[in-house]
């Protein structure tokens, strides 16, 4: 809880000195953290305690779909009720600490003075992790448009498909250089030419895809739409 919070935000901080490490905490002050999430822990048995003895006085043995639904629902509500009441008791507690050590100075108190280094150094982390959110939402928005673009292509070589296949059908066994028809085989030499243009274009986009989800730095081997689109090989030639 509280003292859980605070040493995961000293997990990873090295302070060099030359003075002996002293205690994080004087006696007194860690059996405060103790009590409190004592306090704590048994406020939420007493809130326990107390729904399960109005459901065993009030509630019938049988409840129905609405009874379930408004029960959930008025738990739902105390848990968010509960969890804000705590974040506004703990924001109480840790702000004007991190105000002393921030803006007290020489003033400060040795705990103080120790606060500011874990202060600055979550400052840096946070700056690090917006970076990093901007950057995994910006690699989601250029994945976004190269799989709209995808989709486009994929609907332009369906059509391709069937206009040669149309072809095909009308020149029946023929070969491209048997057909006599100038005008026919114009049409399929352009047609080739776009499948072909079509091709080269969806390798292109789906290196670049592939490229900018390698390098963003997300985890795009567990995520299975990512690694088809790392991966995939339609193993088309030309």
């Amino acid at each position: 809880m509280a003292r859980d919070d605070l040493a995961e935000e000293m997990d990873g901080v090295e302070i060099t000195t030359s003075e002996p490490k002293q205690p994080l905490f004087t006696e007194q002050e860690r059996r405060i953290l103790e009590m409190y999430d004592r306090l704590e822990e048994l406020q939420l048995e007493i809130a326990l305690l107390k729904a399960r003895g109005v459901l065993s006085q009030d509630e019938p043995m049988e409840a129905s779909e609405g009874d379930i639904k408004k029960a959930q629902q008025e738990l739902l509500k105390a848990k968010a009720a509960y969890q804000v009441r705590n974040n506004i008791i703990e924001g109480v507690l840790v702000a004007n600490p991190i105000l002393k050590a921030v803006h007290a100075g020489i003033n400060a108190s040795p705990a103080e003075q120790d606060l500011l280094p874990l202060i600055e150094h979550r400052d840096k982390l946070s700056v690090v992790l917006n970076g990093f959110s901007a950057k995994v939402s910006s690699t989601r928005s250029e994945l976004m448009k190269v799989e709209s673009e995808h989709a486009i292509k994929a609907r332009e070589n369906a059509g391709l498909s069937s206009r040669m296949l149309a072809l095909a059908e009308e020149a029946n066994t023929q070969k491209k250089e048997d057909i006599t028809d100038s005008k026919l085989r114009l049409q399929l030499d352009q047609l080739e030419g776009d499948v072909k243009t079509s091709r080269q274009r969806w390798r292109i986009m789906k290196g670049t895809a592939s490229g900018t989800i390698v390098g963003s730095g997300v985890d795009w081997a567990r995520d299975p739409k990512l690694l088809g689109i790392v991966l995939d090989d339609d193993g088309a030639e030309g």
